[in-house]
């Protein structure tokens, strides 16, 4: 019965598939004790949340709850033991807010913002060619012209209006908003054949893929494949045959000229979790990895859950990454306690393995 009227008092129904009847409060901190503990996320199936760094974290809220259809799961506090294991100066505080698409179990994105410390974007004035740290977030959606359209009244931008070509024998729209901090989110329509499935996504789905512009695809992809254990859905290149405009925003006439290089991988066959490695061959742009770290703003990393945190270390130590590991246990909402360790790629990406600790009895 309390746990009911909580729900009620909050508003936040919807939630209940989400979070297994754990209820969630979705204004100021407050994430309840029930959240807090013990939500199991899906292991084997690929990355389970995206960590943005933004300044200010009210625009992003807003694109999200009242354009895409999502909402706020919990707000509060970073774990100062979380910060630890970021490496970052002692002194340094963070806030951060997890947005989630209700329905959805995963492809989350988890805003911070941190005190304390210097920032800069990680893609500052990137172009889609420029290498270095993460692009863009990707989403499916069934009106991306209204989204973007939603996108362009607050101000935002794109690399070009919403874009038409087939890809894998199906007719996609596809338009790749730009947001504060160097964050692109990018939007996919099916037109034909109509995309099946995906009840929960009202404006834009759960974000499905991360995609990373990539200056040595094959390092990158070795990171990934043999270092992570993760497969391949795709690698090839994509040309255009007739001068076109592109989601990109490539001039019309180099898009002849220019293959797109592409690997789509993931951790099993699964339309979730993935990560897409592209690389405009024949354009050099600016490398901006070495500004892919937590300190800085944008897409920062991509967190998975493991089942054995300790063998999955030592696997990914087998193949010669460096791991970095929190020396205590961590509180993350809503799994509770948890251990985690991270690596980068030599793209600068990070990927963040986390482990969720049994609920200790009460």
């Amino acid at each position: 019965m309390r746990r009911l009227l909580f729900a009620l008092v909050v508003g936040l129904t919807l939630f209940q598939p989400l979070f297994h009847n754990q209820a969630v409060a979705a204004s100021p901190r407050l994430v309840s004790a029930e959240a807090r503990q013990g939500y199991q996320p899906e292991i084997g199936k690929g990355w389970q949340e995206a960590v943005v760094h933004v300044a200010d974290p009210k625009p992003w809220i807003a694109f999200f709850t009242e354009d895409a259809g999502w909402k706020v799961a919990s707000q509060g506090p970073i774990d100062p033991a979380i910060l630890q294991a970021w490496q970052l100066p002692s002194g340094v505080t963070g806030q951060e807010v997890l947005l989630v698409n209700p329905g959805d179990g995963k492809g989350w994105v988890r805003l911070i913002s941190l005190k304390g410390i210097a920032s800069e974007p990680i893609r500052p004035a990137a172009q889609a060619w420029d290498p270095g740290g993460y692009f863009s977030l990707m989403t499916r959606s069934r009106q991306a012209k209204a989204i973007y359209d939603k996108a362009i009244a607050r101000g935002w931008t794109a690399y070009n209006s919403p874009q038409e070509f087939t890809f894998g024998g199906v007719k996609l729209a596809n338009v790749v908003i730009r947001g504060p901090d160097g964050v692109n989110v990018s939007i996919y329509e099916r037109l034909e054949p109509k995309l099946e499935g995906w009840e929960t996504t009202r404006g834009i789905s759960r974000v499905f893929n991360v995609m990373t512009m990539v200056k040595d695809f094959e390092a990158e992809r070795a990171f990934f494949q043999e270092g992570l254990g993760f497969g391949a859905w795709f690698i090839g290149n994509y040309e255009d045959k007739v001068p076109v405009a592109t989601n990109f925003g490539l001039p019309v006439n180099l898009s002849v000229q220019i293959p797109r290089r592409s690997g789509i991988l993931w951790e099993s066959q699964s339309e979730d979790g993935r990560v897409e490695l592209m690389r405009f061959v024949g354009l050099e742009g600016v490398d901006h990895a070495s500004r892919a770290r937590y300190a800085n703003r944008g897409i920062v990393a991509l967190r998975l859950p493991v089942t054995d945190l300790d063998a999955w270390i030592g696997r990914v130590r087998a193949r010669q990454i460096e791991v970095h590991t929190s020396a205590n246990p961590v509180d993350l909402a809503p799994y509770g306690k948890v251990r985690l360790a991270w690596v980068q790629s030599p793209n600068g990406g990070i990927v963040e393995a986390f482990e969720v600790l049994p609920v200790s009895p009460r």
